[in-house]
């Protein structure tokens, strides 16, 4: 009886009609004020642990921009390897190997060509010279390597492909590497020289996004950017104006900040070692300021004036990094690189901007800012000689 109730039991449920199925929550997007403060807490976590970085040192400056390097450049080429993936893998086994091998031949020779000359120029670091001078030969060999690899896997099946994604590889490495060769010049000459630009890039942004709410298509209708309706007229040319002032009047703050102004010494991982210089000829406060046609400022110092080039720099010509990766999510439909930065996107939404800046300011500060190298440098490199070529040296100098 048992056996026989439990079957009438199962056959009712069986005989039971279907129940609806409960449909799945539909997806809600954020709205404007959820993703202002996702973005604003963000950005207060990442401007913190950078200030923090900043106090550290030159050496954790220089590591952290080794760190977005490395992640900007995985990003820009899985936009490309994401829609071929398995079948790369199947059929190219090396091909991704190759991609980080070219990598990190370009960094290597960019940061040990950096480590040669500081080296040169500072006692401190002389003993890396027996190194540092191999540092050509050894580029080149990395890049010898990589090259015949490159060429010797191309498949007769994939070759379109992967000269594609060859060129695009180098053209990540031109963006990511290239525009950066002489960021550690800028950051080991002084963070003045690397926390500035920075923060005047940050500042556009701001600006851009400001005055584009606040004024955006009232005056123009026509975007300023065709791939980004978003950009407007009133923005870009209201941030520039704004980032103008901005580096104007902020330039001489940072430049009381000795942690800013002077130069490293040496390459260490101590914290916040003390740093002491002569303050630098372009922070010095002069009475009058000669500018030009007779104009002067008084009261102001020679890095007020650069700095409005800086911000000038960075308001007119800083943006198309911007423009570019625009540009590139477009056309791989992606609206982000990344999602590693909640409300931000990926590395490389947040320092497109600043790879070409970095090569300005390098640009810039050698050409009108630093002073050509004198007897200092000289007696420096006639120190290291072997004693027996020194008295050679002052013999031919007639000592």
């Amino acid at each position: 009886m048992a056996a026989m109730r439990t079957r009438s039991k199962t056959q009712q449920r069986t005989a039971a009609p279907d129940e609806p199925e409960k449909e799945a929550p539909a997806f809600r997007k954020p709205g404007f004020r959820e993703t202002f403060v996702l973005r604003a807490q963000t950005a207060t976590l990442m401007m913190l642990t950078f200030m923090a970085i900043v106090w550290a040192g030159h050496f954790y400056v220089w590591l952290l921009i080794v760190a977005l390097q490395t992640l900007s450049f995985r990003e820009l080429l899985v936009v490309r390897y994401r829609e071929y993936k398995a079948s790369v893998e199947s059929s190219m086994p090396l091909f991704r190997t190759l991609q980080w091998g070219w990598f990190l031949c370009a960094m290597f020779y960019v940061y040990s060509d950096f480590i040669h000359q500081f080296a040169l120029e500072h006692d401190s670091a002389s003993v890396l010279l027996p190194l540092s001078r191999y540092w050509e030969a050894a580029s080149f060999a990395g890049y010898c390597a990589v090259f015949t690899t490159s060429v010797w896997t191309l498949g007769v099946d994939s070759v379109k492909y992967q000269v594609g994604q060859l060129s695009w590889t180098i053209v990540t490495l031109c963006i990511v590497v290239g525009q950066m060769k002489f960021v550690a010049h800028n950051i080991f000459e002084g963070l003045f020289w690397f926390f500035f630009p920075v923060w005047l890039v940050i500042n556009n942004d701001c600006w851009a996004y400001l005055w584009g709410v606040l004024l955006g298509k009232r005056f123009v209708k026509k975007p300023f950017f065709r791939l980004s309706p978003k950009k407007t007229w009133e923005g870009f040319l209201g941030a520039a104006v704004s980032t103008v002032i901005v580096a104007y009047h902020t330039a001489p703050l940072f430049a009381k900040s000795r942690w800013l102004a002077c130069p490293a010494t040496k390459l260490t991982l101590a914290w916040h070692e003390p740093l002491d210089c002569a303050v630098g000829d372009a922070f010095v406060v002069r009475e009058t300021l000669p500018v030009a046609f007779g104009f002067s400022f008084s009261n102001a110092a020679p890095i007020q004036l650069h700095a409005v080039c800086f911000g000038l720099f960075a308001s007119v010509v800083a943006p198309f990094g911007g423009f570019l990766a625009s540009a590139i999510k477009r056309a791989y439909e992606i609206k982000d690189f990344d999602s590693l930065i909640p409300g931000h996107g990926g590395i490389t939404d947040r320092v497109d901007c600043e790879f070409i800046m970095a090569l300005f300011v390098y640009v810039y500060h050698k050409t009108f800012i630093k002073a050509p190298g004198g007897w200092q440098q000289l007696a420096t490199a006639a120190g290291r000689l072997p004693p027996d070529e020194q008295r050679l040296l002052l013999d031919a100098l007639g000592g």
